[in-house]
């Protein structure tokens, strides 16, 4: 029987991931060449998407990137960077085949059905996400080609000295919230927002343009005994924008990032997710943005507006965190929107039911457990999520951007996780879960990068600060979660906060998927890179000139192939 491949995509507003899957081993298979179509009205152009990764005999050099018909990819999987929102596209893989000192097209897929990169989930649910990623390459190359430190990078984005540049960073996350801001400025709307950190003069300018329609409750941000957001608060308070102040101080967070959108008729929206409203948080950091377009969902998001209106300051009992606020926390509101089944969930609590609720749903996974979180503690629910790796059948990767684990762990930047029994359908990963490293140095064709210390010393203390988790994608049934939430005891009971959850919404979990695995992805590798030269042994880097490659992949990860392209948008 000739090998087939087949090959399921999943795709958001900003990448496409692509999986393929030879039906067998394939001799003389130097790697899979991959071939993006892209609409345009009528016509279709044809990429050859390029690897920069290499032959030896070739001898790659830094920056270099060839066909994939010329350097193939010896993997099988794929995150498309180079597409953007709107772009319509499609896949093909074709297996290379070494022939005298050249390569050959051997098995082919077919193409795939069209997909259109969207933020739009269907059913009033869209999903946004940025750019923050520098540890990366293409930070490490506009670093060095522009003569600046990590430093200066921040101070350019806060005044915008590249706009092309933040642009690019801020992504189709930073796009939809200015365009908010600036459908509110055209009138007919009000805004009820709730936020934690507010640092940035472009937002700051777009906000003083809503005027008297941005009704604002602004905590202190990251000030223990000061206000973070002073300055911030005066300008906007000197501009005819009045806030209400929610000055928290030391006794807990009011870690809100919510908008409330209402016209006439009342709240029509509400958006949430993880993004601070900071140079940072749009720019620097992996935020994600969650848009409702429901007036029931986003009723109970104004509704909890007017309690933390209610409950902040003079209210000093005990420090904001009302009894009426708290005892309305306690009780989540369950809703449906579209085929969606969702719950909203705030915070603080006097019983930890948020907590139980997720925990209950990583007890209760089926089959994968996916997830990027920032700060969940030692013992947070990463580590429960991990214990789930150990099990037979179970798919389970994350992000963390700090892991919490002893100094000499957490250098390894990989959270261990042992596997207790044999006969594992995904066998054994010591990167299970990853905690964000740039690579330090230069390494074959790659340049050094911002490293994790300079990034934390010079930028800012969250690489990571999506707070997303993805239960069982691949079903019928999948759970997304997301909101303000850190999945961390303290958000629990000292913080003010917002989780929701989305249970049966198959294209919005996808669409999720699709930029975990980005992330996890990236700094997998870089984990990988740190481990090997720890151990004084040089990382892999170049592409191997045989096709044993192949046969231990097939071998060694023949359950995940299979995971991956069980499904998809296409």
């Amino acid at each position: 029987m000739a090998t087939t491949i087949s090959v399921s995509v999943y795709s958001n507003s900003d990448d496409a991931f692509v999986a393929w899957a030879p039906s067998d081993s394939i001799p003389g298979c130097r790697g899979f060449q991959l071939e993006r179509g892209r609409k345009s009205g009528a016509d279709e152009t044809i990429d050859l998407v390029e690897n920069r990764t290499g032959f030896a005999k070739d001898n790659p050099q830094s920056g270099e990137h060839r066909s994939s018909s010329v350097w193939p990819f010896q993997r099988f999987d794929w995150t498309d960077h180079a597409v953007d929102v709107g772009a319509t596209v499609r896949y093909r893989v074709t297996a290379m085949l070494a022939s005298g000192d050249g390569l050959v097209a051997g098995p082919a897929s077919d193409w795939t059905p069209w997909i259109e990169l969207t933020a739009d989930a269907g059913d009033g649910f869209s999903c946004y996400f940025n750019r923050g990623l520098v540890l990366s390459q293409f930070v490490a190359r506009y670093l060095r080609d522009k003569k600046i430190s990590p430093e200066v990078l921040k101070t350019q984005l806060q005044t915008s000295t590249d706009p092309a540049f933040r642009g690019f960073l801020q992504g189709d996350l930073g796009a939809r919230l200015f365009k908010m801001l600036s459908d509110a400025q055209g009138g007919g709307l009000d805004l009820h927002a709730a936020l934690y950190e507010l640092d940035d003069d472009a937002l700051e300018t777009a906000m003083i343009g809503v005027g008297g329609k941005l009704h604002l409750v602004l905590s202190n941000g990251s000030g223990k005994t000061q206000d973070g957001n002073a300055d911030s608060r005066k300008r906007l308070n000197d501009n005819g924008v009045p806030t209400i102040d929610r000055l928290l101080r030391s006794k807990g967070l009011g870690h809100n990032k919510f908008v409330v959108g209402s016209d006439a008729g009342g709240p029509r929206f509400v958006w949430t997710g993880s993004t601070n409203w900071s140079t940072t948080g749009l720019c620097t950091q992996i935020n994600n943005g969650l848009l409702i377009e429901d007036p029931a969902t986003a009723e109970v998001y104004r509704r909890q507006w007017d309690r933390l209106k209610a409950a902040s300051p003079p209210v000093t009992t005990p420090a904001g965190f009302t009894p009426a606020l708290v005892a309305a926390n306690d009780t989540p509101t369950d809703l449906t929107v579209g085929a969606a089944r969702v719950t909203v969930r705030f915070t603080p609590t006097s019983d930890g039911g948020d907590m139980d609720a997720v925990r209950d749903l990583i007890n209760g996974a089926k089959s994968s457990i996916l997830f990027l979180m920032f700060t969940p503690g030692p013992s947070g629910l990463h580590t429960l999520a991990a214990q789930r790796a150990t099990e037979k059948s179970m798919y389970v990767k994350g992000v963390v951007s700090t892991l919490g684990l002893s100094k000499a762990d957490s250098a390894k930047n990989v959270l261990d996780i042992q596997l207790v029994s044999g006969g594992h359908a995904f066998p054994p990963d010591r990167y299970t879960v990853v905690q964000p490293q740039g690579e330090g140095g230069d390494i074959g064709p790659w340049i050094g990068e911002v490293t994790r210390d300079d990034f934390l010393a010079q930028v800012g203390h969250a690489i990571v600060h999506s707070k997303i988790l993805l239960i069982d994608h691949m079903t019928d049934d999948p759970v997304v979660i997301t909101g303000s939430h850190n999945f961390s005891n303290s958000a629990s009971t000292k913080n003010d906060e917002n989780l929701v959850f989305v249970r049966g919404h198959k294209a919005l979990a996808r669409a999720y998927a699709a930029h975990i695995m980005s992330v996890y992805q990236h700094y997998r590798y870089r984990s990988y890179i740190r481990e090997m030269q720890a151990q004084g042994k040089v990382p892999w880097s170049q592409l191997d000139d045989n096709d044993l490659w192949l046969k231990d992949e097939l071998v060694s990860k023949a359950a995940e192939i299979a995971f991956w392209t069980q499904g998809g948008d296409a």
